[in-house]
């Protein structure tokens, strides 16, 4: 967190004060701390002088020096806020957070126009996690002074925290318009542009903030995450190396070099610093996890399966360790939910709710299922777009609850006629952004938006779902080696991914039953088998002219942000079948987790 610096009018100083001012800018502490024991030698009671010397200690890690001097500044003078919102500073370095909120408290009460007190005030009070405080202090502080890009900063930080997305674009735009210098506006509106799919607009911001600022980490991680999006593997190992000569230790550079490294003479080297990592007993099990998940895919690559299969299963361990496991439990119970409340006779009551368009195609099924591979067929027709994974339908899922109660299963419940519209237009907005204009169909990609499927059935009911299914231990081999969200339980454990499977599985079976919505089964082998005859199919489903073009999908030129960018951009192949036997020998839980599929029950 970013606290600001004193702004409001400095009290007459000496020419030595400025030039502490000065030596604090240039980050040269033991210039300005000795500056300040010249001023103190000469004023021993010099508030401003104490409280220069406070954050000087502070930042050096002297902890009782700091409290020290930061406390004599607000005795010598307690009607000065500077000196309370200094003092302030010093408590969150110290991530004493009641201390500190009450020193910005007694600021901002001596002077209610003070707005760097408003500013530290409520990022104080989002790091304590009172978000209608923080937002009360931070608007308070841009009433003060509409021009102060750090809070515009922190401000767009809290309104992701709160799922508001495009009130946080807003600020950030506003950030970096106040503070053209400021790199970490750049980075952060890149960081969501990129999470909306516009890859492009984040490539030009994030390298926007590296030529303002080369040494900032994250922009390095979002540019390099953006250019594996747009296919330029060689450039994006370029991003993880420039991190990894500044700081060689990096787990998070290191996972992703490793993991997308082929033939670099360097890799032996940045083996070697993954391996001196994981053999520190003090590395979190959150690096821990990000190591293993590069080495397994490392590894994999060249078919040195015994050694993925062990780097795997430290990554999923460490994982597992640090987020739990799968709550199968109220995975069950939100599935029965759903399949007890969204019945035939919900859907016929309903039948005049949400939009006429058939506009939105919903690619749905677990991750690795072929999801991709399904939308990358689609798009590649020049009456088609695909979207991607959007986040919107659950959003707008979430944003249709009406109380703290309700739980996610009751979003469709929920909807009157005229919100079942309004969440409709909504929607369709963030499908259509960056489609050209007539397009037929536009797919939204998003696997886990089976869970969905009744609120997108409320919403439209001439809408057609693809699910995409595939072996089941292929599957599960492929999300298991993979680094997906820590909030994706399932994914650690071999038993959790049958189970989620099964319930899947169960949720969609109801959904092929009760849905007013086409569904058609897109099953990844015969696809890989027979790619013109299953994309002739996919074609014919969604009531589109067919184009060879389809058959060529590995060469369409478009953004693809997902696990599998790098196949999609290959021709089709069938390697990936039965690719689980690979690993037989290394992973024998993996086949008796899911063998109750083999006989044709799917119990776990």
């Amino acid at each position: 967190m970013t606290m600001s610096t004193a702004t409001k009018p400095e009290s007459p100083q000496s020419p030595l004060l400025r030039h502490v001012q000065q030596a604090l800018e240039e980050r040269n502490w033991s210039a300005a701390r000795q500056l300040c024991r010249e001023q103190l030698h000469a004023n021993a009671n010099d508030p401003d002088a104490h409280r220069y010397l406070g954050q000087i200690h502070s930042l050096l890690g002297e902890r009782e020096s700091a409290l020290e001097s930061a406390k004599r500044s607000t005795d010598l003078a307690p009607q000065d806020p500077r000196t309370w919102s200094d003092l302030g500073r010093v408590h969150v370095r110290l991530c004493e957070w009641s201390h500190a909120i009450y020193a910005f408290t007694r600021a901002v009460d001596l002077d209610a126009q003070y707005a760097d007190g408003w500013h530290n005030l409520g990022t104080a009070r989002k790091q304590i996690g009172d978000r209608e405080g923080a937002f009360d202090a931070l608007k308070r502080a841009l009433q003060i002074d509409v021009t102060r890009a750090e809070t515009y900063l922190t401000l767009g930080n809290l309104l992701v925290e709160a799922e508001q997305l495009e009130d946080a674009i807003q600020c950030f735009r506003w950030a970096a318009v106040h503070d053209p210098s400021m790199a970490r506006a750049r980075s952060r509106l890149a960081q969501e542009l990129s999470q909306q799919g516009k890859v492009m607009q984040a490539e030009s911001l994030f390298r926007q903030s590296l030529g303002l600022d080369p040494d900032d980490i994250s922009s390095w991680f979002g540019l390099g995450r953006t250019l594996e999006d747009l296919g330029q593997a060689e450039a994006a190992l370029g991003c993880y190396l420039n991190v990894l000569r500044r700081y060689p230790g990096n787990a998070l550079a290191l996972g992703h070099y490793l993991g997308l490294v082929k033939g670099d003479t360097e890799s032996g080297m940045w083996l070697v610093h993954a391996h001196k990592a994981l053999g520190h007993d003090q590395t979190p099990e959150e690096a821990r996890a990000l190591l293993g998940y590069g080495l397994a895919k490392y590894h994999d690559r060249r078919r040195q399966y015994r050694l993925a299969a062990e780097a795997g299963s430290l990554a999923n361990a460490a994982r597992r360790a640090k987020a739990g496991p799968l709550a199968r439990e109220a995975l069950t119970t939100r599935v029965d939910h759903v399949i007890q409340t969204y019945t035939k006779e919900f859907f016929e009551v309903r039948q005049h709710y949400g939009v006429g368009t058939d506009q939105p195609v919903f690619i749905v099924g677990l991750p690795r299922s072929g999801t991709t591979l399904t939308e990358q067929i689609l798009s590649a027709h020049p009456q088609m777009h695909g979207a991607g994974e959007l986040p919107d339908l659950a959003r707008l899922a979430g944003c249709a609850l009406h109380e703290d109660g309700d739980a996610p299963w009751q979003s469709a419940l929920r909807l009157t006629e005229m919100q079942s519209r309004e969440h409709a237009y909504r929607y369709l907005d963030a499908l259509r952004q960056g489609a050209p204009r007539g397009r037929l169909r536009i797919s939204d990609k998003q696997p886990l938006n089976f869970f969905q499927l009744a609120f997108a059935a409320v919403l439209f009911p001439n809408a057609r779902v693809v699910y995409c299914h595939r072996g089941v231990r292929d599957n599960a081999l492929s999300i298991w080696l993979e680094n997906f969200n820590p909030d994706q339980r399932y994914s650690t454990d071999f038993s959790d991914l049958a189970y989620f499977t099964m319930e899947s599985r169960r949720l969609m079976t109801h959904w092929q039953a009760a849905l007013p919505l086409s569904i058609l089964d897109f099953q990844y082998e015969e696809t890989v088998a027979d790619l013109a005859g299953q994309a002739r199919r996919l074609i014919d489903f969604l009531d589109v002219r067919w184009d060879d073009r389809c058959l060529d999908f590995h060469r369409v030129d478009r953004a693809v942000q997902t696990p599998s960018r790098w196949q999609v951009r290959q021709p089709i192949y069938t390697r990936s079948v039965d690719r689980w036997k690979t690993y037989q020998d290394y992973l024998p839980e993996l086949d008796v987790a899911f063998a109750g599929f083999d006989k044709g029950h799917l119990s776990v």
